[in-house]
């Protein structure tokens, strides 16, 4: 009878362990679940998701349907935004930027004169923006669009509280700032920008 009772202490003994290995190797398990989707929620920093580099198609219709895919890609950072000193703007005639990851979007130097494709690279934190054509809404042919430089960032977006602040840097020509063209953009772009 004592041998009985001590073998059914040790079953006992040897069951609870098991159990608490399982409870163990199941905590475990939803941990890991928990940890997976909780990176799919946040969608990877911003820094991981890919930028095409090489598109440059100097379109300038660009269709809402591409800001809504890039929104659902888990990308925070694309999307419409306006100059938080030109609330009174929600058309976005000329106060607002559209970040895309990929493709082009229009940008306005000069409203109903002005306009050009600009692309949005990822740098870091910022956001490089470089130019990539001008726009068929663009009237002005004095300008030598042709000369500019898109491989030098125009502009820079840098996060602050809910939006951006873009830095204007101007265009370049052979390496060098165009001092005559530097104040194009400056005046539109330049700013505080928050999510539209």
């Amino acid at each position: 009878m004592r041998t009985t009772i001590i073998l059914f202490c040790m079953m006992l003994c040897l069951m609870s362990c098991r159990d608490n290995k399982e409870n163990t190797d199941n905590e475990l398990d939803e941990n890991q679940i928990e940890n997976i989707e909780s990176s799919d929620e946040i969608g990877g920093s911003s820094q991981d998701q890919p930028i095409d580099r090489n598109t440059n198609t100097g379109d300038p219709d660009t269709s809402d349907s591409d800001s809504e895919e890039e929104a659902n890609t888990g990308n925070s950072i694309a999307g419409k935004y306006i100059r938080s000193d030109h609330p009174e703007d929600w058309n976005c005639s000329c106060f607002c930027i559209d970040v895309k990851t990929t493709g082009t979007s229009e940008l306005c130097l000069s409203k109903d004169k002005l306009y050009i494709n600009g692309r949005f690279e990822q740098s870091g934190n910022n956001i490089n923006i470089y130019y990539s054509g001008k726009s068929s809404k663009t009237t002005d042919s004095e300008i030598p669009w042709d000369k500019f430089e898109k491989s030098t960032p125009i502009a820079v977006l840098s996060p602050s509280g809910n939006g951006f602040d873009l830095d204007w840097k101007g265009f370049s020509i052979d390496g060098k700032i165009a001092v005559d063209y530097a104040l194009y953009g400056k005046k539109t772009l330049e700013g505080t920008y928050k999510k539209k």
